[in-house]
């Protein structure tokens, strides 16, 4: 069995409010927690839940993971320096060293990265809030799972559409 999903999820919304935090340590401000639990709840009920998280492993993405999703235990999660404000090209290294892994597969992150990771799976460019959510549905399992032709972008959540 290979990817049947591939989510890509972007952090949701996160505190400015002391000043004194690096960008890495920032957490979550009110409506991001909420945001949060709303996707997750709504990629639950869609039936889109991680079996696997590949995540960055600043506080904010952390905090993003664990509000959407600890109702659903996903079998794994991985916590990846490299993804903290990757370009898509890193992010795509990353996956390739980390190979193909089976069952739904979320990559947790940031922009500009995801907003490039959504055009290379889609070839449509679209703003990624945060807290926003593209699910890809698997269309070629022989093709390469990196690769655009593999997956068809089967929907987009966003937080604001949801509250």
């Amino acid at each position: 069995m290979a990817i049947k999903h591939l989510l890509l999820m972007r952090h949701a919304k996160s505190s400015w409010s002391d000043a004194g935090l690096r960008d890495h340590e920032r957490p979550l401000n009110g409506r991001g927690r909420r945001a949060a639990r709303t996707i997750g709840q709504i990629l639950r009920l869609r039936g889109f839940a991680p079996d696997i998280i590949w995540s960055s492993d600043s506080v904010r993405t952390r905090e993003t993971v664990a509000r959407a999703f600890s109702e659903m235990k996903p079998e794994q999660i991985i916590w990846l320096e490299n993804f903290y404000h990757a370009s898509a090209n890193q992010v795509l290294y990353q996956c390739a060293q980390l190979g193909e892994p089976e069952g739904n597969l979320l990559l947790m992150g940031h922009n500009p990265g995801w907003e490039d990771l959504l055009y290379h799976f889609s070839g449509r460019s679209f703003a990624m809030p945060t807290g926003a959510c593209a699910v890809f549905r698997r269309r070629d399992m022989s093709a390469d799972w990196l690769r655009p032709e593999a997956w068809h972008l089967q929907d987009f959540l966003k937080p604001r559409d949801f509250e």
